[in-house]
């Protein structure tokens, strides 16, 4: 069940990079990711005061400074990067970037956590890493000078994503993921609502068009309260490493998609790539 919950998250998270891009186009993206935190503020928010277990135990002291990093590292940074990012970039860049987050956990569990790093371990990062490189580069992964501030952009988020992760597993063990999704998620909008409205263009909210609206509402809903909720879930079950490798299956199920719907064609460097992936994934399960 944890791996098909998994599977869904990485679903979801693999449109976020088509739609983000799409919306930034005619949207500033400050103004995106202000309504995006909000109305998943709101959403989350909304599911904390109607959960039958809300008398919940108190959150320890240290257990607040690090929430409170957690949820700078979601919305102010990670989010903020990341969408600043991708209108700058390709979605195969952005997808390539999020691919070394498995890589930076991993190393982030060897020097903090107790993990072990079983040759099984990191054989699965690099096999999986190699992998998605081969499917990225067959479909528009570029490292074109014109990408390079969007690519720098990007490759902070996944730091602030790689932390963010790292960060959250032992208050999600501790406290549950719906609540620490829920908190995280108002702490950092609470801390971004006021660079919004002073530096992104609000004046131009009213020439929103209806479908950039709907794609900030599957931003808001699907990339940042359902895949938030699935993600920190996962974590609670699993070790930082084996959640943190699914990132990995992405761009395996972006191409996938692709296939279904007719807009790329089955090659032999795709094969190669997700086998290796998929191969790279299970490994890390076995370390």
């Amino acid at each position: 069940m944890i791996y098909f919950i998994l599977v869904f998250q990485q679903l979801i998270a693999s449109t976020t990079h088509l739609v983000a891009q799409d919306v930034t186009q005619h949207v500033d993206p400050l103004v995106v990711l202000l309504f995006r935190c909000s109305l998943a503020s709101i959403a989350l928010g909304a599911i904390i005061l109607t959960r039958k277990s809300n008398k919940s135990k108190p959150i320890a002291r240290a257990d607040k400074w690090r929430l409170l990093i957690v949820g700078l590292l979601n919305v102010p940074i990670n989010q903020f990067l990341y969408l600043e990012g991708i209108k700058l970039t390709s979605p195969a860049n952005s997808a390539l970037l999020y691919a070394m987050t498995p890589l930076f956990v991993f190393l982030l569990t060897l020097g903090v956590h107790r993990e072990r790093a079983s040759w099984k371990k990191w054989a699965g990062i690099l096999i999986a890493f190699v992998g998605v490189i081969l499917i990225m580069w067959e479909h528009g992964a570029d490292l074109h000078p014109d990408y390079f501030e969007g690519n720098l952009l990007i490759f902070i988020a996944v730091i602030a994503w790689s932390f963010y992760t790292f960060l959250g597993k032992p208050l999600v063990e501790r406290y549950g993921a719906v609540r620490i999704t829920a908190l995280n998620m108002i702490i950092g909008t609470l801390v971004y609502i006021p660079i919004g409205l002073i530096f992104g263009d609000i004046s131009a909210v009213h020439s929103i068009v209806g479908v950039d609206w709907l794609r900030i509402l599957y931003l808001a809903l699907m990339a940042s309260v359902v895949n938030y909720l699935m993600w920190f879930y996962a974590l609670g079950k699993l070790e930082t490493s084996k959640v943190a490798i699914f990132q990995n299956l992405q761009p395996v199920l972006t191409v996938i998609m692709a296939l279904l719907l007719g807009r790329a064609v089955l090659t032999g460097q795709f094969a190669a790539g997700g086998i290796m992936t998929l191969i790279g994934v299970t490994l890390v399960q076995l370390g």
